[in-house]
């Protein structure tokens, strides 16, 4: 048999329908789990041995180390979790990829079409949505292991070509190729699974020996970290710092045990012939027995090892770190007006994250940097995760008996909790029209520029001064802003007015400028309404309880 004589095209089919069902199983899994997935990373990761177990039993699940690893990037973005937290995510995740080598071990593949048969039903006849995710998963599993099963009828036939018979001999006596072989392909098709199990159908043909489908092994855990490396491309120092340590952990996993490959060569052939394992269940076992042993290498490190990636990526922007740990049930049931103060100090702690995100839209305005318009994302989205914790905080304290005075201050921050809230919400609405403007290599005229960098500078000016207002109830404050949002809408007014001119004259040449300015004016506009909002809650509810009306003409 020569290499003319392999189907090719079934190979490379094959994969193609590994890679979808896996990519399909996951993405049902994660719409079938909803926000779930995300709130078991965030509720039980409050040490680096719980992230190892929930980054495997989330990784399980998602069937993707990959995904796995973006959720606890997305919660290192929003202040939730600490590069400790996300170093045993990680390192969790690698140990939860053995699942899918267990699977292709265990020969599944014979059922595929069932499975497909059955998520198809699934798919076509479900009206609930749940059912139809659950279609797609299913779906998605045999899809994963019909690929593997035309794949594998195909890679056996590969043995009997003197020329790769050659190949395999030379590799076996150069480990390290196999390594770098393992490392190139899984960078190719950006899936350690999808390599490991082409190892593994090799293997159990008969085509490679175990010396060189170890190495090969260790080379796909080196080139999985490439999606994690190019999703840091561009992104934030939190996310460059994970995919850093990926490739850490995984580099120095493999590279320590291509040193004593001979010695565990000898245990994992001395377990298959113990247990009487599968060829293709051997590196199953071997692959867990790698993750689970470079995994306790590192652990013990991880103080050390967060110290030294903080010195080579250091940050030149403040991270947002939230202690959402002060938000104790046990203080409501005890205290619930000193639970109330907690709960006031985090809303003014979201209240500056807020100041942030308005001056990284000014930021992205004036620089287009693609960074600062990235950092308005990650504080809008600590801004939505400060707005559900300390909401469902406030909830629990109404159920306990409260004063007029505690009732007043409850009222008071449930509301400054939506006002922030939504200011984030129409950060992102600007954001989001700078970014069609600037994509389309479009400007604002030198006027219109002006004219909102003038209101951004109003309303920032006019958050400081709601949040200590907020904090401190100083009438100076209060009055402050008050006088301030007069003055923004008679200044939005007017630039409505320059900008009609503007087009009219022709003066304003972007057609994406002249479509969505007033948005934009609007928008901030609405700003400044949610800051006098923020300034005046207690006043408003004071005299609410009071049946007076404020000193000041704030009520509108």
């Amino acid at each position: 048999m020569t290499l003319a004589d392999i189907d090719w095209p079934m190979i490379l089919a094959g994969l193609g329908l590994f890679l979808f069902g896996i990519e399909y199983m996951g993405d049902g899994l994660k719409n079938y789990s909803g926000d779930k997935l995300k709130n078991i990373i965030d509720k039980y990761t409050s040490s680096p041995f719980k992230g190892i177990l929930i980054g495997a039993f989330v990784t399980c699940l998602i069937q993707s180390s990959s995904g796995t690893t973006a959720l606890a990037i997305g919660l290192i973005r929003s202040g939730l979790m600490t590069l400790e937290q996300s170093i045993g995510i990680i390192m969790g995740a690698n140990i939860g990829t053995v699942i899918t080598s267990v699977f292709v071990g265990l020969k599944i593949s014979q059922y595929a079409v069932y499975f497909i048969i059955l998520g198809a039903v699934f798919l076509m006849f479900s009206k609930n949505k749940k059912a139809k995710y659950m279609g797609q998963i299913i779906f998605g599993f045999g899809c994963l292991f019909y690929g593997l099963e035309l794949m594998g009828d195909n890679l056996a036939n590969i043995s009997k070509v003197p020329e790769f018979t050659q190949v395999a001999n030379y590799l076996s006596q150069n480990p390290w190729l196999g390594l770098l072989g393992g490392t190139l392909l899984t960078t190719a098709v950006q899936s350690s699974a999808a390599v490991i199990a082409i190892a593994q159908q090799m293997y159990g043909a008969g085509a490679i020996g175990l010396s060189i489908a170890l190495p090969f092994l260790f080379g796909s855990n080196i080139g999985t970290t490439i999606t994690a490396v190019l999703a840091s491309f561009g992104g934030t120092v939190p996310a460059k710092r994970a995919a850093f340590f990926h490739v850490l952990f995984n580099v120095v996993g493999s590279l320590l045990f291509m040193l004593v490959l001979s010695p565990f060569t000898i245990v994992i052939q001395w377990l298959a012939k113990t247990m009487n394992i599968l060829p293709e269940l051997q590196l199953s076992v071997a692959h867990g027995i790698f993750n689970i042993i470079t995994t306790a290498f590192f652990f013990p490190l991880i103080p050390l090892i967060v110290k030294l990636i903080k010195k080579i990526l250091p940050s030149s922007k403040k991270e947002i770190n939230m202690d959402l740990s002060e938000l104790d049930q046990n203080v409501v049931l005890l205290f619930p007006s000193h639970a109330l103060a907690v709960a006031k100090n985090k809303i003014i702690e979201m209240g500056h994250i807020t100041i942030e995100a308005v001056e990284g839209i000014r930021a992205y305005f004036n620089n287009k940097n693609s960074v600062a318009k990235d950092s308005v994302y990650e504080l809008e989205n600590a801004i939505n995760t400060l707005d559900t914790k300390i909401t469902d905080y406030l909830v629990l304290i109404s159920h306990e008996t409260l004063n007029d005075h505690d009732s007043n201050d409850y009222l008071a921050n449930m509301k400054t909790i939506k006002d922030l809230e939504r200011i984030g919400d129409l950060c992102i609405n600007i954001v989001k029209y700078y970014e069609a403007i600037y994509d389309e290599k479009e400007d604002f005229s030198d006027e219109a520029r002006k004219d909102l960098e003038t209101m951004m500078n109003m309303v920032i000016d006019m958050l400081h001064h709601a949040v200590k207002a907020f904090d401190g109830h100083l009438i100076d404050d209060i009055n402050y802003v008050d006088e301030k949002e007069a003055d923004l809408d008679y200044f939005n007014k007017k630039a409505k007015q320059r900008h009609i001119k503007r087009v009219s004259h022709k003066i304003e040449k972007s057609t994406l400028v002249n479509s969505t300015y007033v948005d934009i004016l609007a928008n901030l506009e609405r700003m400044g309404d949610h800051c006098q909002n923020i300034a005046e809650a207690y006043i408003l509810e004071e005299s609410a309880y009071n049946n007076e009306e404020p000193e000041s003409a704030f009520s509108k």
